[in-house]
C-alpha cells in the first residue's frame, strides 16, 4: 500500500492484491492501533460496518486475528506484497550492507539507522539528534543543505562517487560514497521525513583509478615504440593497437585452445581497429585479428 503523490490518497501497491478505498482506510486505522469504535467515529460509519470490513480484510490477507492483520498490513505497506516473509524484514533494514538512516522533520532528526550506519559513524549516539548535532564535521561540505533540500522540495537526490569527510571512530577520514536521499511522506502525501542510503565505494574507485593509470602509462610507452605492437588480454581479445599502423613482414604467435603455438607470417598490409586482417602463410592455418575481438582461424569464420 502506497500513497498517490498527486492525490495524497493511499492505494494498494500491488495490482494483484486489490483492496477497496474503504478497506484501505480501515486497514490504515488498524495499523495505527485504533479500535473499531475509534475507526467508526473517524470514518463516519457504524461500528458494525467496521467489524464487517475487518472480517473481509482478515479473509483477504488469510490471517486469523487483528494482530496478524496488522502485521500482514505492515508487510504490504512496506513491500507492496502481502506475502513477503516476515523473517526477511531484518535483512531489509538492520542487516542490510548499505548504510541506511531515517530522519524526521525539517531539522532532520534521526529516528532509526541500521547496523552498517552505526558502524560507519564510530558507534556515536544519533537517535533523537539532528544531523547537524550528530555530524559537526560535515559543516561546509554541502551535506546539510542537500539533505534539507530533499525535505523542502520532496525531490530525491542521487550522488555518485562523491567525496565526504567524517569521523568513523578514528578521526576524520575522506571516503568516496554513492548516496541516495529520498523523501518520506505521511498519509496525506506531505513530506515528513527522509531516508538516506549510502554505499562506501572508496576501495572500488581506488582500484579502478590504479588500473586506469596503468593503462595510460602502458599506452604512453607503446606510443614511443618504433615497432608495431598489438596487446591482447588473457582471452585473446585485442585491447591496444596503433591506429592505423603499417606493418611489414609481421610474425604473429597464436595460441589456440589446444595450447599449441603457431607462427604465422604475412605480407605488408594496413592494420586499423575494427578491421579484419588476413594473414597468408603456406603450410600454416590462415588466421585473422579483429580489433576488440578474439583471435580466430579463417576456417572457423569470424566471431559473431
Amino acid at each position: 500500500m502506497t500513497v498517490d503523490r498527486r492525490s495524497g490518497a493511499r492505494r494498494p501497491a500491488s495490482a494483484r492484491f486489490h483492496l477497496t478505498p474503504r478497506e484501505v482506510e480501515v486497514l490504515t486505522h488498524v495499523l495505527r492501533g485504533d479500535g473499531n469504535k475509534q475507526i467508526a467515529s473517524a470514518l463516519g460509519i457504524t461500528e458494525q460496518a467496521i467489524k464487517d470490513h475487518v472480517s473481509t480484510l482478515l479473509g483477504k490477507f488469510g490471517v486469523p486475528n487483528r494482530a496478524a492483520l496488522a502485521e500482514a498490513g505492515t508487510r504490504l505497506e512496506f513491500t507492496g506484497e502481502p506475502g513477503v516473509d516476515r523473517s526477511w524484514m531484518r535483512d531489509l533494514f538492520l542487516g542490510a550492507e548499505p548504510l541506511i538512516v531515517i530522519a524526521r522533520g525539517p531539522e532532520i532528526r534521526y529516528e532509526a539507522g541500521n547496523e552498517a550506519f552505526a558502524e560507519a559513524i564510530g558507534k556515536r549516539p544519533f537517535i533523537g539528534r539532528t544531523m547537524r548535532e550528530t555530524f559537526p564535521e560535515l559543516e561546509g561540505q554541502g551535506v546539510f543543505e542537500s539533505t534539507e533540500r530533499v525535505f523542502a522540495t520532496g525531490r530525491a537526490v542521487m550522488e555518485h562517487e562523491v567525496e565526504r569527510r567524517w569521523d568513523r571512530g578514528n578521526g576524520v577520514e575522506t571516503r568516496l560514497m554513492d548516496i541516495v536521499i529520498q523523501p518520506l511522506h505521511d498519509d496525506g502525501g506531505r513530506v515528513n521525513g527522509i531516508v538516506a542510503f549510502s554505499l562506501d565505494v572508496t576501495e572500488l574507485v581506488q582500484h579502478r583509478r590504479r588500473a586506469e593509470l596503468l593503462h595510460e602509462e602502458l599506452a604512453a610507452v607503446l606510443d614511443l615504440l618504433t615497432s608495431g605492437v598489438i596487446v591482447v588480454d588473457e582471452s585473446g581479445r585485442v585491447v591496444k593497437m596503433p591506429t592505423p599502423l603499417r606493418i611489414a613482414n609481421l610474425f604473429l604467435r597464436v595460441v589456440p585452445p589446444d595450447g599449441t603455438i603457431k607462427r604465422v607470417s604475412g605480407e605488408q598490409f594496413w592494420f586499423a581497429p575494427g578491421q579484419a586482417i588476413p594473414y597468408k602463410s603456406s603450410g600454416e592455418s590462415l588466421v585473422a585479428v579483429v580489433g576488440g575481438q578474439t583471435l580466430f582461424t579463417i576456417a572457423d569464420g569470424p566471431p559473431t
